[in-house]
């Protein structure tokens, strides 16, 4: 019987932390990005949020600017939420890409 309480007691200490997960605020910034078709970021990576953004860069560059005004307030936790990943990658995709190179008129 002391067994039996003994690995009941073991599997409830194993299972009921893997069962709690934190719950984002809604964000008016995420919903726009899930608006515009990224689907559910919740779960995302910043790396595959900032994969998408790179198609679509316009957004990218919209969302950057939101969360820059965002930002400040928020707490030091913030850049391991659902919106915090979604700035990142926003702002990571914004830098680079769309920029139009002039090509020089030299021949060879």
């Amino acid at each position: 019987m002391k067994l039996n309480n003994l690995l009941v007691a073991g599997l409830l200490v194993a299972v009921i932390p893997g069962g709690c997960k934190k719950v984002d605020p809604p964000s008016p910034i995420v919903k726009k990005v899930q608006d515009a078709g990224a689907g559910d970021v919740s779960n995302a990576s910043k790396e595959s949020i900032e994969q998408w953004f790179k198609q679509h860069h316009d957004l990218a560059k919209e969302i950057a600017l939101d969360c820059s005004r965002v930002k400040a307030s928020k707490p030091a936790d913030w850049a391991d939420s659902t919106e915090g990943r979604v700035c990142q990658a926003a702002a990571s995709a914004s830098v680079f890409g769309n920029e139009h190179i002039q090509p020089d008129q030299r021949k060879f």
